[in-house]
């Protein structure tokens, strides 16, 4: 999974870092990076953190966790935002725009991972085949 998601989220987070560097200046461009260079190890570290809670784990428990680092994992990029509000010479905006476009991207690829990967959601019972 964090092959299908990491680079995709990379390149488009990084894309809307240059995207924010041309229009608005170096700073916000760096901010704008530093936003995607921070989304990218949340969800990268989340990701791992949640494969080795459940590894061989019921299907319907790896959902559960999977939530659970989710809403952890915006959670802490809110305290970061609140956080870095008083950093001198840190451009929120494009901090946060360029980590918007970054979480987009990775929900989109995990979730085009997810589907591809085939997880039975279920247990079909004994002797009972799989649809």
């Amino acid at each position: 999974m964090l092959r299908q998601s990491f680079p995709p989220a990379a390149v488009a987070g990084l894309l809307a870092a240059l995207a924010v560097g041309l229009v608005q200046g170096w700073k916000p461009g760096l901010s704008a990076g530093l936003g995607v260079v921070i989304t990218l190890a949340f969800f990268g570290s989340g990701l791992v953190l949640m494969s080795r809670f459940v590894r061989s784990a019921d299907p319907m428990l790896f959902m559960a966790v999977g939530m659970s680092v989710y809403f952890a994992q915006v959670l802490g990029l809110l305290v970061v935002l609140v956080v870095a509000r008083d950093v001198e010479g840190l451009d929120l905006r494009a901090a946060g725009l360029a980590m918007f476009v970054t979480i987009l991207a990775w929900q989109v690829a995990q979730i085009r991972a997810w589907r591809r990967a085939r997880v039975p959601v279920y247990d079909a019972g004994p002797g009972q085949d799989a649809p």
